[in-house]
C-alpha cells in the first residue's frame, strides 16, 4: 500500500474524530469510519475504569454490531485483556481465532479500540500511521466525557473545562463571555496577564467569519441541541489557527438562558487535508503531464506540450527545460534551453542559467550530484544570475536534475515570478517524480532512435540481400529459340528460402528444378544462397552425374555435411528434352510436376514416385526406381512450385490446398502461352479469397514454343535497354516482311513497338537495364503486338478526341509515362492493358491502312 492511499485512509478516519461531544454519536460515526476504511467486520471501543492500582475493568463505549458481547470470540478475548498492559500508546495485541483476526489497540490511557478483520491483515505501515488517530480517538472520548459530567453540574464544567486542551466558553444570550478556561487564556493572552477580557464571543474571531458564527449561534437558539463548524480564530498576537466549534445551549428548566461551547484546535487536520489535496493535485498534473510525454513519438512536440499542461495544472508561471551539451571528452561547454512551457503573462525568450559565471558552475555541479536547488532571488548573492533574475521578474526558482541513463541530461527549471514562494518537502519530492517521467521520456526517445538504427540498418542489408537472392535466381522471364520460361517468386518476407533454376546443357535439353529450403527469413535464404551455388556447382561441372538420382545422391551429401545442422531441403529436379519431348522427374519430398494443357485445360500430376527431402539423412543414396518419366506435347506447360503456392488461407482459416489448386488451373486459367501463367493463378488465388500466406510463393512454367507457331509469331526477350530496342523494331519489320507483309505494315508495327518499348525503358525501368521485358508478335490478317514488363503500374492517358490535333502538339502537356502513347493511338486498332500480380501485359494491333 502506498503512502497516498494511507494518508487518504488516514484522513477519512480522522474526520468524525471529534465532531461530536455526544459520546455514542461521536463513536458511532468514527467506529464505522474505521471498520469500512480498514475493511474490517466488527469493532467496539472499551473504556478503561481502574478499580485499584493494579487490577480494571472495561466497559462497552459502543460497537459494531451491537450484540458484539454475545460473540464468544470476544468474550475470550475480552476475558484476555483484563489481564493485559495498556500503558503504552502503541497496538498491544493481536489475537487469532477460527474466524479471522482481532486488533487491540490503545486510544491515550483512556481504553481500547478492538477492530477485528475476517479476511487479510492490516499492514504495519498502516498500523503505524494510525497511532496518533488513535490517540486522538481517546482525546476525542475523553472530552465527549468531560461535556457529559458538565452537562450535570456548572461547577463541575468549570472545573473540567480548566483541565481540557481545548477552548471553553459560555455564552448568555447577548453572545457576551461569561466563562472561558485557562486554556482560552493561554492561547488568546498570556497566562500571568489580568488583562484579558473579552466582552463578545466575535472578539475571538475575525470579522470575516461574523456571519458564519452569527448561522451557528442561530441555529443554537432554533432548538438544535448541538452545532458545530470550522473557523479560523485570531488570537491577540494576531496569529491565526483554525478551531471546530461546537456549541449547545444551556437551559434552566424549559428557559433558555445561554451558551456553552468548546473549541478545538483542528489545525494539524487541516495542515494534513491541505496536504493531501496538494498531493492529489499535483498527482494529477503530473498523470496528465506524463500521459502527454508518452502521445507522441516526436520528443521535440510532447515534451513541450507536457511542461505547459504542467505549468497549467500547478499554476507555475514558467516552467522550462535545458540541456547539457558535452564535448568529446565528456565536458560540458554550455546548457541551452530547449523549451518551454507558460500559461501567463510571464515568459520570455531567454535563458535563465546560460550565464558563463562561477554561480552557474556551483549549480551543475549540485544538479549532477542529483541534488535539488531553491533559490529566492532576493536572498541571493548579487552577481550576474541574480542580476538577470531580477531582469526577468522571477522572485523564486527551483531546479531539477534530469539524468539518462546515469549520465547528468540536464534539468528543469519551475519559476515564480509573483511571490517568494518555498516549495514545499511534499511538492519538491513529487516534482521529483515529475523530473523522473522526463528521464524515462527521454531514455525511451534514445532507445526508440537507437532502434530505429538498427531496424533502418536491418532493412538496409535485407535490402542487399533480395538485391543478391534476385540475382542469384533466374529473371522472371526466358525466352530462346526453344522454349518459354516465366516465374513468379514472391517470398513472405523480403527473403525467402525458395530457388528455382532452368539451365540449357545441350540444344534441346534443360535442367529445371525447384527447391524449398526448411524455415524463412534471413537463416533459410542465407541457406538458399550457399545451397544454390553448390547446386550450380554441380550442374555446370565437366562430369555431370548421368542421372537425377545421382546429382541428387551427391547435392545431399554435400549440403548435409557443410551446410545442413537443423534444416533440410525439398526438391523436385527435372531432365527436359524438348527435341524427344521427354520429361524425366525426380520429387524429394516436393510438391509434384504439374502439366497443364493449353487446349484442353487440362492437368497431369506427377506424383506416382518420390523420396525423402535432401538433407534428412546424411549418406542417403536416391534410387532410380523412384524417377518419373513421361512424355508430352507442345499444347503441354511443365509447372513447378513450392507448397506456398496451394498452402494460402481465407478468413476461416481454411487452405486453398492441392485439389483446389488444380481445379482452379483447370476451370479459371485460360491462356495461349506459359509466359503469364504464374501470374495470373497468383492472382486468381487472391480473388478466391485465399490472401492469408505464411511462407514464399514460388510458381514456374516453361514450354516449347509451338513449331506450328514459329513461322507465323515472333517471340523476343529484350534488356530494359534503348540500344535493344532499335534492334528489336528492326528483327519486327523483317519478320513481318518474310511472311509477306506490305512495307506500310511492317514500318507501322516496328514504329508502334519501338514507340511503347522506348516509353517503357525510360520511364516505366529507369535504371533497371538488367530488367526483362517479353515481346510477342503474331501476324495472320492483322498484327497483334504483345508487350509483358515489370516496370511500374500506370494507367495509359486517355486517347485524343482529334488526332489530327494531336500531331501540332506532340503530347507536350502528357505525363512523361503516358509520353508518345497518342502516336501508338493513332496507328493502333485497339490497345489495352492490364496488370497481372506484379506484371504489366499490353495488347495491341495493327491493321493494313488504319
Amino acid at each position: 500500500m502506498n503512502t497516498q492511499r494511507i494518508d487518504q485512509i488516514c484522513y477519512n478516519i480522522l474526520l468524525p474524530i471529534g465532531e461530536s461531544l455526544d459520546l455514542r454519536k461521536m463513536l458511532g460515526r468514527s467506529l464505522a469510519m474505521y471498520i469500512g476504511e480498514l475493511d474490517c467486520s466488527m469493532g467496539a471501543v472499551l473504556l478503561v475504569d481502574p478499580i485499584d492500582s493494579s487490577t480494571f475493568s472495561l466497559s462497552n463505549a459502543f460497537s459494531i454490531p451491537r450484540n458484539i458481547e454475545s460473540q464468544a470470540s470476544f468474550k475470550a478475548l475480552y476475558q484476555e485483556l483484563l489481564h493485559h498492559d495498556f500503558s503504552g500508546d502503541i497496538i498491544t495485541h493481536d489475537s487469532k481465532d477460527e474466524e479471522g483476526i482481532y486488533y487491540v489497540m490503545s486510544i491515550s490511557d483512556i481504553g481500547i479500540l478492538v477492530l477485528h478483520k475476517s479476511e487479510g491483515k492490516i499492514e504495519e505501515p498502516l498500523l503505524d500511521a494510525l497511532r496518533p488517530i488513535n490517540h486522538k480517538l481517546g482525546t476525542a472520548c475523553k472530552a465527549c466525557l468531560q461535556n457529559t459530567e458538565l452537562k450535570k453540574s456548572s461547577k463541575q464544567f468549570m472545573e473540567m473545562a480548566n483541565l481540557l486542551p481545548g477552548l471553553i466558553l459560555e455564552l448568555d444570550t447577548q453572545y457576551r463571555v461569561t466563562y472561558f478556561n485557562k486554556r482560552t487564556q493561554e492561547i488568546f493572552k498570556q497566562i500571568d496577564s489580568d488583562e484579558f477580557r473579552p466582552k463578545s464571543l466575535f472578539d475571538f474571531f475575525p470579522e470575516s467569519t461574523r456571519e458564519d458564527v452569527l448561522e451557528l449561534l442561530h441555529k443554537c437558539e432554533m432548538g438544535e441541541t448541538m452545532t458545530s463548524g470550522d473557523f479560523w480564530m485570531r488570537n491577540s498576537r494576531n496569529q491565526t489557527f483554525m478551531v471546530n466549534l461546537t456549541l449547545s445551549p444551556i437551559r434552566s428548566g424549559s428557559d433558555f438562558t445561554g451558551f456553552r461551547g468548546i473549541a478545538i484546535d483542528i489545525t494539524e487536520r487541516v495542515k494534513l487535508e491541505r496536504k493531501l489535496q496538494l498531493r492529489d493535485r499535483l498527482s494529477n498534473a503530473i498523470t496528465l503531464a506524463t500521459q502527454e510525454l508518452i502521445k507522441s513519438s516526436d520528443f521535440s512536440l510532447s515534451l513541450p506540450n507536457s511542461l505547459t499542461l504542467f505549468a497549467r495544472e500547478t499554476g507555475i508561471d514558467r516552467v522550462h527545460y535545458f540541456q547539457a551539451i558535452y564535448d568529446r571528452v565528456g565536458t560540458i561547454i554550455r546548457v541551452e534551453r530547449q523549451s518551454k512551457g507558460s500559461e501567463n503573462e510571464f515568459d520570455d525568450s531567454e535563458d535563465e542559467f546560460s550565464l558563463p559565471s562561477l554561480e552557474t558552475t556551483v549549480l551543475l555541479d549540485k544538479l549532477k550530484n542529483n541534488e535539488l536547488i531553491q533559490m529566492i532571488t532576493s536572498n541571493m548573492e548579487n552577481g550576474p544570475l541574480k542580476s538577470h533574475l531580477e531582469q526577468k521578474n522571477i522572485q523564486a526558482v527551483l531546479v531539477l536534475p534530469i539524468f539518462e541513463k546515469q549520465k547528468f541530461w540536464g534539468f528543469l527549471s519551475f519559476s515564480n515570478c509573483t511571490s517568494e514562494y518555498v516549495w514545499s518537502q511534499v511538492e519538491c519530492d513529487l516534482f521529483r517524480l515529475y523530473a523522473i517521467s522526463i528521464s524515462d521520456s527521454i531514455e525511451r526517445k534514445q532507445a526508440a532512435d537507437e532502434l530505429r538504427k538498427v531496424y533502418t540498418g536491418i532493412m538496409d542489408d535485407l535490402k542487399i540481400a533480395q538485391s543478391i537472392q534476385t540475382y542469384m535466381l533466374p529473371p522472371w522471364l526466358l525466352i530462346d529459340d526453344m522454349i518459354l520460361f516465366s516465374a513468379n517468386y514472391s517470398p513472405w518476407t523480403t527473403i525467402g528460402g525458395d530457388l528455382f533454376d532452368c539451365v540449357r546443357i545441350s540444344d534441346a535439353q534443360y535442367i529445371v528444378y525447384v527447391a524449398d529450403i526448411s524455415g524463412h527469413g534471413v537463416q533459410a535464404a542465407l541457406t538458399m544462397t550457399a545451397v544454390k551455388s553448390i547446386i550450380n556447382m554441380f550442374i555446370h561441372s565437366d562430369q555431370i552425374p548421368d542421372t537425377p538420382a545421382q546429382i541428387l545422391t551427391q547435392i545431399n551429401a554435400t549440403v548435409s555435411k557443410r551446410l545442413f545442422n537443423d534444416n533440410y531441403m525439398t526438391m523436385n529436379y527435372c531432365l527436359v528434352d524438348f527435341e524427344s519431348m521427354a520429361l524425366k522427374s525426380f520429387n524429394a519430398g516436393h510438391p509434384p510436376l504439374l502439366l497443364y494443357n493449353l487446349t484442353t485445360r487440362e492437368v497431369r500430376s506427377l506424383d506416382s514416385a518420390g523420396s525423402i527431402p535432401l538433407g534428412w539423412v546424411e549418406d542417403f543414396i536416391y534410387q532410380e526406381a523412384d524417377l518419373i518419366e513421361t512424355s508430352f506435347c507442345e499444347d503441354e506447360v511443365i509447372c513447378l512450385l513450392t507448397d506456398g503456392v496451394f498452402e494460402s488461407f481465407n478468413e476461416s482459416g481454411d487452405a486453398l490446398g492441392q485439389e483446389n489448386l488444380v481445379k482452379l488451373l483447370s476451370e479459371s486459367v485460360e491462356v495461349n502461352n506459359c509466359l503469364m501463367l504464374p501470374h495470373l493463378l497468383y492472382d486468381l488465388i487472391g480473388q478466391k479469397g485465399y490472401t492469408v500466406r505464411d511462407d514464399d510463393f514460388s510458381f514456374i512454367a516453361l514450354q516449347r514454343i509451338p513449331s506450328n507457331n514459329r513461322c507465323l509469331c515472333y517471340y523476343r526477350e529484350l534488356n530494359s535497354i534503348l540500344s535493344q530496342v532499335d534492334e528489336v523494331g528492326e528483327e519486327i519489320q523483317s519478320f513481318l516482311a518474310g511472311l509477306g507483309a506490305s512495307e506500310e505494315l511492317g514500318f507501322k508495327t516496328r514504329l508502334v513497338a519501338t514507340e511503347f518499348l522506348n516509353n517503357i525503358v525510360e520511364h516505366g525501368l529507369p535504371k533497371h537495364d538488367s530488367e526483362k521485358i517479353a515481346l510477342e508478335v503474331i501476324y495472320s490478317e492483322t498484327v497483334t503486338v504483345i508487350i509483358r514488363d515489370g516496370a511500374v503500374e500506370w494507367d495509359p492517358p486517355e486517347k485524343e478526341p482529334l488526332m489530327e490535333q494531336f500531331f501540332d502538339g506532340l503530347n507536350d502537356n502528357l505525363d512523361d509515362r503516358g509520353r508518345g502513347l497518342q502516336i501508338v493511338y493513332a496507328m493502333t486498332g485497339s490497345f489495352s492493358r492490364r496488370r497481372i500480380h506484379t506484371i504489366n501485359e499490353t495488347i495491341m494491333t495493327i491493321t493494313e491502312g488504319a
